[in-house]
């Protein structure tokens, strides 16, 4: 079959750890990018289920982004995503499930809950994506029916909001204390799941210019968010981030 096919809502962190997985592994891929919502029907359309990222492969369709990179490992073992022995790679595991667990839901949750209170600034945001016209056209006619489910799905509210606030900064100084030793990578001496996993869901609250789709500028974000982005921007686990899309994020493709 042609290269693989990956459906993303194109701004969305766990997109951007299966985009960076693929890119690290060597593997060409077609990517379709979709705003919210309409990603549905796009991964049903496709072969998938309902969330996104999924890839479409010769395989069948694989629905997560953990999924997705034990597949690239498999097909690009000499990329070491999940480290060098068996031990690393128990580390790494853990490490990946955690942070997809205990940390992603909590960037995303903090980030929706100050966004979509500015109808505006999303439509602002989704102009900006590589993603149909048609679907951009939609959303301002949708937007009404489309927020109050994301926020329904995702539980946001001004108390889980604080909750993904306060676990949001639980993770920033985990990672800082694992760094002060002065590793570079999280486990081993190269960049594996574990990294990709923290930095790409962590780029959500640190913008960092490298991101595989375009972000907001934190100039343009209400002000409340922003003070915790820049605070968090300058912590050793935010410095750790920046310099891991600086130095071993892959260029988005053209």
């Amino acid at each position: 079959m042609p290269s693989p096919l990956l459906v993303t809502i194109t701004f969305s962190h766990y997109c951007e750890k299966a985009r960076w997985t693929l890119d690290r592994a060597g593997i060409t891929y077609r990517e379709s990018g979709h705003l919210p919502a309409f990603h549905m029907l796009a991964v049903r359309r496709a072969g998938g289920r309902r969330s996104a990222p999924a890839l479409i492969t010769d395989e069948g369709a694989l629905n997560d982004s953990t999924d997705i990179a034990r597949w690239a490992d498999r097909r690009a073992p000499g990329a070491h995503l999940y480290g060098k022995n068996d031990a690393e790679r128990r580390e790494i595991e853990a490490l990946e499930d955690h942070f997809d667990e205990n940390f992603g839901p909590h960037t995303r949750r903090f980030m929706y809950f100050h966004m979509l209170r500015d109808r505006d600034l999303v439509l602002r945001l989704s102009a900006m994506q590589p993603a149909p016209a048609l679907e951009k056209r939609l959303l301002p006619i949708v937007f009404p029916v489309v927020r109050p489910a994301m926020r329904r799905a995702m539980r946001i509210t001004p108390e889980g909001a604080e909750r993904s606030l306060r676990k949001v900064e639980a993770a920033f100084a985990e990672v800082g204390k694992k760094l002060e030793d002065g590793r570079r990578y999280l486990v081993g001496d190269a960049l594996t799941m574990a990294d990709i996993t923290f930095a790409s869901l962590a780029a959500v609250v640190l913008a960092p210019p490298q991101y595989g789709a375009p972000l907001c500028s934190i100039d343009d974000l209400p002000r409340e968010p922003v003070a915790h982005m820049r605070a968090w921007q300058e912590l050793p686990a935010g410095k750790f981030v920046a310099r891991l899309f600086r130095e071993d994020r892959a260029p988005p493709r053209p």
